[in-house]
């Protein structure tokens, strides 16, 4: 009954979209996914948390790119789902949202998906009736659980400003889970890989671009990661020198973020060829029953000096 009721929405939806000509292209998992984020701004509008809410997956973090789309600006926002409704509460009871989205990118591969947004208009404070207009860039990262996609991450406050990178000492956990993933690469470990890395974890490649409607995915959680590695680690050896730029751990210790800089060496053993890749690596992490798991790698984003 589920899946029946799941496709005569999808119907629905589609038939809405092509209808006004705009989504001609859509498929049912980005009709979906539309549906997910026009939920999230419905209840923003009609300010309604609960509403809001149900697009939001259990595990989720938010981060602040301070105007920037270098990962090397962007820090942790909220690192729960309840500190996330902590807010939202007093916000929504604070202002009005008078606002429209568009979504310039979605990008499926399996279970993960991420998709850009634009949102417009303007933001009125309920007590004084001051306005504030808004134009800002967002990035999401969405799992499908259950035939629902649900948000697991946004990055807020995209823009085209100067990197300010944070700065200070890096965090020795963080560090701790870096190195091991550096050392299982370099020994052909690909279980010690997998024991760092969380069941739903995304991939990308950033392709040498700030631009995340341009990164791409590659894995779709540990599953289809365990397979590259058992593909990839018996036939090529590999030689990392990583430089950790910095670590964020959010006050509570439940999110992370990290930003390596690493020179990749890599040779076939069938051949004696090697191939050299300087580049920029951003992960975030989770911690999740006493432990660190990565849940977003990035790899080869913005063009190292």
């Amino acid at each position: 009954m589920e899946s029946t009721m799941t496709r005569l929405r999808i119907a629905l939806l589609a038939a809405l979209f092509c209808s006004t000509g705009i989504y001609a292209a859509e498929t049912p998992e980005t009709i979906l996914i539309r549906q997910t984020l026009g939920t999230d701004l419905s209840g923003h509008r009609r300010g309604d948390a609960e509403l809001v809410l149900s697009s939001y997956d259990e595990h989720f973090a938010a981060y602040d790119a301070h105007g920037s789309t270098d990962p090397r600006a962007w820090t942790i926002r909220y690192e729960s789902r309840d500190a996330f409704a902590a807010y939202l509460q007093t916000d929504l009871q604070a202002n009005r949202y008078e606002t429209e989205r568009t979504i310039p990118s979605i990008q499926v591969r399996a279970s993960v998906a991420t998709a850009t947004t634009i949102d417009s208009g303007r933001i009125v404070d309920r007590q004084s009736g001051a306005i504030r207009t808004i134009k800002e860039k967002r990035f999401w990262t969405l799992l499908k659980s259950e035939d629902r996609w649900r948000v697991t991450a946004v990055t807020a406050e995209l823009g085209d400003a100067a990197l300010a990178a944070s700065q200070g000492a890096t965090n020795s956990e963080i560090t701790a889970v870096l190195e091991r993933e550096k050392e299982g690469r370099e020994t052909g470990d690909g279980a010690a890989i997998l024991a760092l890395f969380s069941e739903h974890f995304s991939g990308y490649d950033g392709r040498n671009s700030l631009n995340p409607a341009a990164w791409k995915l590659i894995f779709s959680g540990a599953e289809e990661f365990e397979k590259h590695l058992a593909r990839r680690l018996p036939h090529v050896t590999y030689r990392i020198d990583r430089k950790i730029i910095q670590t964020q751990v959010g006050p509570q210790e439940k999110e992370a973020i990290a930003v390596t800089r690493e020179t990749v060496t890599t040779q076939h053993a069938s051949g004696e060829a090697q191939h050299a890749l300087d580049r920029y690596v951003m992960w975030t992490l989770s911690k999740r029953d006493g432990s660190w798991k990565i849940t977003n790698m990035l790899y080869n984003f913005g063009q190292p000096e």
